[in-house]
């Protein structure tokens, strides 16, 4: 019977899921705990105007139901868009640190599923969600391997930021977490650093006005120097911010040990430090690994504050020379 009637049976179970999800997001929006907004979608007049993303005091639509209370902190994400109580403007590329465990690779989920949401005509929970359409999402979260593919978790990793950059247009949103962790450090921030910059610049592609909306994150801190210098000597093309934590020396005997409370406030600026050690005390490493990784981070610092004094003091012997007007040979 069923058979005879296939095509009026498929219409009927399709117009039946459809229901079932308009009333579902009818449900959510209706018997939100928190408060919800609907979502104001903005025309660009043409195409020399640049999309943006504005999200007020947003939370995770999947964490409203779990926690209670003050607990689930709301945070706001602007990107090509103004901040109405700063009055900062925040360029399209927003770069993100912060410790380990504090809520970075939240707040990018966080973010791309309120675009969702939007786009499916539902209400969300924030206090306000202003944007431009968005014609893709592109996400590089985790890490993984494929074994039966041959590919490694690094192969992997960049075989998806490949796939990226050659779809992305200035209407989409990329949310890239820890992209070059694994490999070698210098490998990866130069690596990180290049995408970063292949995103936040078109000027080396014609066809693309402007970058897409982007969320970076990232716990290389010489690609946060760079950015920084890069910002005080030119216009922004990257703004910084970090999940906000608290830090307390354990004790004046080991000043590197910190007890960190985290806040899971996004606010602007970058994050000092990763604070890897509070990570692994979390995750019960035996206390004799960690004072030995303690003792060698320190090793690694002393030597690269010594580096760094010599690479100044360099610098500012061959600029000394250059303004006497003598030829410095390279």
């Amino acid at each position: 019977m069923i058979s005879l009637r296939f095509t009026q049976w498929h219409t009927a179970m399709r117009f039946i899921a459809e229901l079932d999800c308009l009333l579902a997001l009818a449900n959510y929006s209706l018997n939100a705990s928190n408060v919800t907004c609907r979502p104001e979608f903005v025309e660009l007049a043409d195409n020399a105007q640049q999309p943006f993303l504005e999200i007020v005091d947003g939370l995770h639509p999947c964490l409203i139901n779990t926690f209670s209370g003050n607990d689930l902190i709301p945070n706001s994400v602007f990107l090509g868009s103004s901040n109405p109580v700063s009055g900062t403007h925040h360029p399209l590329t927003l770069l993100v640190t912060g410790p380990n465990m504090g809520g970075k690779s939240t707040l990018m989920r966080q973010t791309a599923l309120l675009v969702i949401l939007a786009h499916l005509g539902c209400r969300l929970p924030a206090s306000s969600c202003r944007l431009t359409s968005v014609d893709r999402i592109f996400s590089r979260l985790g890490a993984t391997d494929r074994l039966l593919a041959g590919e490694s978790t690094f192969m992997v990793e960049l075989s998806e930021t490949a796939a990226i950059l050659s779809h992305i247009s200035p209407h989409s949103l990329v949310l890239m977490d820890e992209l070059g962790r694994g490999t070698s450090t210098h490998d990866g921030a130069a690596l990180a650093s290049a995408v970063l910059h292949y995103l936040s610049t078109p000027t080396c592609q014609s066809d693309r006005v402007c970058g897409p909306r982007t969320l970076f994150s990232t716990h290389y801190h010489s690609l946060v120097d760079e950015v920084t210098a890069e910002n005080r000597s030119s216009i922004a093309h990257i703004y910084l911010g970090h999940m906000a934590c608290m830090v307390e020396e354990q004790s004046e005997a080991e000043p590197g040990l910190e007890n960190i409370t985290f806040l899971y406030k996004f606010v602007s600026g970058a994050c000092p430090k990763s604070y890897g050690f509070n990570a692994a005390r979390l995750a019960h490493l035996p206390d004799e690994v960690i004072q030995i990784g303690l003792a060698k981070a320190k090793e690694y610092e002393r030597t690269m504050t010594t580096f760094e004094c010599f690479r100044q003091a360099v610098e500012r012997h061959n600029d000394s020379y250059r303004c006497e007007g003598v030829a410095i040979k390279t």
